[in-house]
Formats: structure tokens, sequence, C-alpha cells
């Protein structure tokens, strides 16, 4: 579809409008941190002069069908911008929106991270960086591409680190590679938001810059992913060759050694240990935690950002859990393969609607697009781009199978024949109704059952905020894929990116 080439860049002439929505989502933001922070004092001073002049206009008889109106439609501040725009004075909505323009900022100096907002309205001019972009989603791109580079950073520092492993243990090096179980090739599970938010926190949203984030994140990167490894033998025939290059002799066996590397995922603790957080210190800023004070920060950075919490909401999945469960599945080859590719992402890809993407892992995931696809209240909205239901089902089967179930729940429908209830295997497709029934659909891959015997389904759901692994109830039809094996062995020929590999 036209969103998988999207980006968040494109269509700059639309941008007003999620200007326009960041000052909504800052309202709202600000009656969360009225609760929350204690650096609403502020907020609370310029709401009040902005209430104020308010009042003494509906006290002269002005506006209270409008300001009722506008508490209907937008809260509190709903009727104060309604009983301003209402006044005959300009003098008093000049005033009323110079107020709320001063509450914006209030709210965007204790909500959102410092690395982020500082170089747009400057509340910190020591540390401004003249050569930084002046607008949010340009900066919020180029503090972001800082923590991805890090990352990156630490990634490469694995590997090299599996290099060395073998190189000065003398291990057989084909052998060794091809053994690695690399775990880092999975949606390294970091949060930007999150990232920026811990690291203005700890500068108390003072004195934050590019460079100073980037050195301490770099000061950790040999943390970021654990690389663990065991020793095993094997035979290995080998043709011995003289001096000469020619061969000597009929080949051989030989006992060589090799080691079984584990990239582990990144470890998101290491983001804390970066910028020397304690998340149960006090925040005296706030009068909070500095984990209540993060998490605050973190999703008002989403919801100005995204305008949506979804992003990483889910809790994704263990390597130890993924294989714990997949040794519990009484099932084939092909079937388990299905459950590992399809729990790699559970807490890693948000829902998009008319998301979709090719096999493997896809960088652009979990990064802000504009969702073009009709027919969906988010529609013309900027979100965290991801999969939707049949787009996940059909990035699964195209992933562990190299098999489609093509786009859309309808011809995934007819891609696949029913069975009953009780022939369910993990791998088997429901469906929330036959299509055509219901206005919008929804598809599933079964999971099997957990330990009280409920059924389990692993999908990509908008309520869920993305790919979950849980028991929904809505499911009414169960369909199985045609004219392929699915109760073969299965062994992987190579190592997929971006898919756990055993």
């Amino acid at each position: 579809m036209s969103d998988d080439q999207q980006r968040f860049g494109d269509g700059q002439d639309d941008y007003l409008k999620g200007a326009q929505k960041a000052a909504e989502v800052a309202r709202k933001a600000g009656g969360t941190a009225a609760k929350t922070a204690g650096t609403t004092a502020a907020g609370e001073n310029t709401a009040n002069a902005a209430a104020a002049v308010t009042q003494a206009g509906a006290e002269a008889g002005k506006a209270a069908a409008n300001i009722a109106a506008g508490t209907a439609a937008g809260g509190p501040w709903g009727a104060i911008l309604s009983a301003a725009w209402s006044l005959r004075h300009t003098l008093f909505k000049v005033l009323i929106f110079i107020c709320l323009f001063l509450l914006f900022i209030v709210v965007a100096v204790v909500s959102l991270p410092s690395i982020v907002f500082n170089n747009i309205f400057q509340t910190d001019p020591s540390s401004v960086d003249p050569n930084a972009p002046t607008s949010i989603t340009a900066n919020f791109d180029d503090v972001s591409s800082v923590v991805s580079d890090c990352i990156k950073g630490g990634y490469d520092m694995a590997l090299a680190e599996v290099e060395n492993i073998i190189t000065t243990g003398g291990y057989d090096h084909e052998l060794s590679m091809e053994a690695l179980i690399n775990n880092g090739l999975i949606s390294t599970d970091y949060d930007t938001c999150y990232t920026l938010a811990a690291y203005s926190a700890s500068m108390q949203q003072r004195g934050t810059t590019k460079a100073d984030m980037k050195s301490k994140l770099d000061a950790v990167a040999g943390q970021m992913f654990a690389v663990t490894y065991e020793v095993k033998e094997t035979t290995k025939t080998v043709q011995l060759e003289t001096a000469e290059g020619e061969e000597a002799g009929e080949p051989e066996e030989i006992t060589v050694q090799y080691v079984v590397c584990t990239i582990h995922p990144f470890d998101q603790s290491v983001i804390l240990t970066a910028f020397g957080i304690d998340t149960s210190a006090q925040y005296d800023q706030f009068g909070i935690t500095y984990g209540e004070a993060i998490t605050n920060m973190s999703n008002a950075l989403k919801m100005t950002m995204y305008g949506t919490l979804s992003n990483g909401m889910v809790p994704p999945i263990t390597d130890a859990e993924l294989n714990a469960y997949l040794d519990s599945l009484t099932c084939s080859g092909t079937r388990k393969e299905l459950m590992r590719v399809a729990l790699s992402l559970v807490g890693r890809v948000p829902y998009f609607w008319g998301g979709k993407s090719a096999p493997g892992w896809n960088e652009a995931w979990n990064t802000p697009r504009l969702v073009t696809a009709a027919g969906s209240s988010s529609t013309g909205t900027i979100r965290p781009y991801g999969l939707d239901c049949s787009g996940y089902t059909e990035w699964v089967y195209q992933t562990a199978l190299g098999v489609t179930l093509y786009d859309g729940t309808w011809n995934q429908w007819d891609a696949t024949y029913a069975i009953t209830e009780a022939e369910l295997l993990p791998g088997d497709l429901g469906f929330m109704a036959a299509p055509g029934t219901v206005p919008v659909n929804h598809v599933l891959l079964y999971a099997g059952k957990d330990a009280d015997g409920n059924q389990l389904w692993v999908h990509c759901s908008s309520g869920a905020g993305g790919v979950a692994l849980n028991s929904p109830d809505y499911v009414t039809q169960f369909r199985r894929r045609k004219d392929i094996d699915l109760e073969a062995d299965f062994t992987p020929a190579t190592i997929e990116q971006g898919v756990n590999n055993d």
C-alpha cells in the first residue's frame, strides 16, 4: 500500500494540523501535570489568569451559551477558549491567547524532555545548539538518530566480542559463525522516547546536549548486548594439503572445537546505568520519583509526536520465555517455527492501520508515519509505524515459511479452509467473523492453550496497541492454510535477520 512509502517528513504542508494536535495534547497533559507535578504552580497561575479574564467577560453577560459548548467539547480549557472568542473586545481575546500560549510553554517545560524541546523554546539558553534543527519533528528525528547510532554501536561491539572469543580461543570459525544465536537482530528492545526522557530527567531538564547524551550512551555500549558462549566439539572432514597447495592423500576426519555464542537482546536497564538514575529516588522538581517522572515525560513525548501511548506498551516476550513456550508445544516443527516467528514480535511492533511489510525485521517499525489507508479513525494521523492484523499474519507466514496468505482478511479467508475448533493447532488462523458480515474483520494466529485451558491467540490488535498474546473471546471462525504441509518437521536453512533464532 502507499503508506509503506510514506515518511514522517512527507507532506510538511499538513504539519499545522500536527501542531494543533500537539497543542491539544499539551492541554490534556496539563491536567495530568497538575496532579503529579509540583511545578504546576506556574501553570495554575497562568490558568487562573486566563480564567479571571474569562470570568470578567462572563460576568458582563457575554457568551454563556458558547462557554457551555466549549466545556462540552474541550473541558475547562474549551470553555476558556470559547468564552474568549465570544467576547466583543479584541483585547480580551489577545490576553486569553497570550495566557494559553504561556501555559503551553510551561507544560512543555515540565512535561516534555528538554533534549527535544529546549532548542524550540530555549528555556535553557546555555545549552541551545545553534546548528540544531528548529522544528519539533526535525529536532526529534535528530536526537533520536543519536540514540539509534549509539545502540548500533553497542551491537557492533557485541559482534566484535564474538569474533574475539572465536579467535583467541582458536575455535573453528566457520562452525562457530554458523552456530551463532544472534538475538540482537530482533527489534532492539529500546524505547527512544523513554531514553530521551531518562537523559533529560537525569539532568533535571538543564544543560542537555546531544554530545553529552552520546558520550554517556557510548560509555555503556559494551553492556547493551550481553554475549555468552558454550564450547562444543564435533568431527569434520578435511582435505590435507602439501606445502605446495596440492592434495595430500585421502580426506580425513578430525575433531574440532567450535563455540556457540549467544548475543542477547538489548538490555533496557543499561539506559538507567548510562545516566546514573535510581528510579526510586526523589525527583525534586515534581515531588515524585525519578521512575514516575521519566514515565510521565516519555508518555508526554509519545502523545506529542505520535498521538498515542501504544508504542512499546505491551511487554515483550523474553528469549527464555519464548524457548520455554516452544518446548511446551506438542506440534510439528513447521508449526513451532510459525509460533517462534509470530511470538518474536510480541510487544515489539505496534498496530498501524494498513501496515504491511516484507519478510524479516523492518527498520521502519516504531518510527512515526502518516496513516494514509482509508477506513479508520486513525487515518490522517501520525502513528508509530507497524502492522495491521492481516499484515501481521502475512508477515509471519512469509518470514517463517516463505508462504503467502495474501493481503487483507478477505483474501486470507479465501486462502484457507474451515476446520473445527477442536482441530485447532498452533499456526492455524482464527477470524472474528466471516467476511462481509462485519464492517471491519480481524484475523489471529492460534498459539495453543494456557495452564487453565484458555485458548491463546497471537495477533496485531489496535486494542492491545500492537502484537500481543492473549485470550480474546470474539474468535468465531477457524481456518487452515490450503495446499501446504504444516505437519512436517522444519529446520531453518539460514538465520533470518530480525527473527529470534534458537
